[in-house]
């Protein structure tokens, strides 16, 4: 019982901690994704060939 008891109070413990953990990388990606300017995504876009059967 006291060791279920301890386990349930880690966890609460610990829970926070993660929750706050996985909010700061969701928001890291968030500012890294919208650091690229969408006209150097879209030259990189345009200069790929559509697909293989694109002879003139």
């Amino acid at each position: 019982m006291a060791a279920d008891t301890a386990r349930e109070r880690v966890a609460e413990s610990l829970l926070p901690a993660r929750l706050e953990q996985l909010r700061e990388q969701a928001a890291d990606r968030a500012e890294n994704a919208a650091a690229v300017p969408w006209a150097a995504q879209l030259s990189k876009l345009a200069a790929r060939p559509l697909d293989d059967d694109t002879t003139w």
